[in-house]
């Protein structure tokens, strides 16, 4: 299903001058997506490989007709990169108020943290109009597990173990990266400076809401904010770019030392907020 946002944008476009009245392409997405939301799995679900899952989908009712056309299953790495790894489900089923989908985790999946993105198709005058996509909460997946006598679940990876399970990708916080500034960048007292965002299309990141430079200071707890940026909201695109020019204050700069952008985002997952960093660079007079 992936390869075809394409085609959904092209629909969506062509509604925009009869079907709704909107003054941009978002607002327009906006009309037709508000009220949808996936319930299932929710956050603390587990699965076994191979297990059965429920995808729940809900929607505050209005005018649009709206039909569940498709699931994918992704995957985040341990970059906290998503990876799609197959279209579960293509088919036709109405979306009233809340349907349910049964679904297999294929049996060959590795452990770690997964989500589906559900397709949910909107039909204007009998016309496929614009898609929306929404995604699950990220859920655990093992590769075994076993329950004793007592009743104990046991899994073959612990829970906590943070080399598959990383906290920060529960809230929606991977597929965004700081691609400038580089590490080991030098600029000078003044410079405008761009800062590049790349969004994957199948991030839980949402919004840009503030922009700090930090100094780095001995252990990461201690390390200091000299300049406040940027703050409010933005919705971030897959490629996004901000200029900022560099005013540290004069009791603040150091030649030798390390400061970087921190970035918090507004995550898709209700009530969590991301930081993100840009590499470390250097700042002369």
């Amino acid at each position: 299903m992936r390869f075809s946002i394409t085609t959904a944008c092209v629909f969506a476009f062509a509604f925009l001058s009869t079907a709704v009245k909107a003054d941009s392409y978002a607002d327009a997405i906006k009309e037709f997506c508000d009220g949808l939301e996936v319930t299932a799995p929710a956050e603390n679900d587990v699965f076994v490989a191979g297990q059965n899952a429920t995808v729940t989908v809900t929607r505050v009712p209005n005018s649009h007709e709206k039909t569940i056309t498709g699931l994918d299953l992704y995957s985040v790495d341990s970059s906290g990169n998503p990876k799609y790894v197959q279209n579960t489900w293509v088919g036709q089923y109405q979306l009233n108020t809340q349907a349910s989908i049964s679904d297999d985790i294929p049996s060959s999946v590795s452990a770690g943290f997964y989500y589906y993105r559900v397709w949910v198709t909107n039909m204007i005058n009998g016309q496929h109009g614009p898609d929306c996509i929404k995604t699950s909460r990220t859920f655990k997946v093992t590769t075994g597990s076993h329950t004793n006598d007592a009743g104990f679940t046991y899994y073959a990876q612990s829970l906590d173990d943070i080399n598959y399970y990383k906290p920060e990708f529960a809230k929606g916080c991977f597929g965004l990266s700081v691609q400038s500034p580089q590490e080991g960048s030098t600029f000078k007292q003044g410079d405008f400076v761009s800062l590049v965002l790349n969004r994957d299309s199948a991030s839980q990141t949402d919004s840009l809401t503030n922009i700090q430079i930090y100094k780095a200071v001995d252990g990461a707890n201690n390390d200091e904010s000299v300049e406040p940026v940027w703050s409010g909201s933005e919705a971030l695109t897959n490629i996004f770019t901000y200029k900022n020019q560099i005013q540290i204050p004069a009791d603040k700069l150091d030649p030798n030392a390390y400061y970087y952008y921190k970035l918090d985002v507004a995550s898709q997952v209700r009530g969590e907020t991301c930081s993100f960093q840009s590499g470390a660079f250097k700042i002369t007079a």
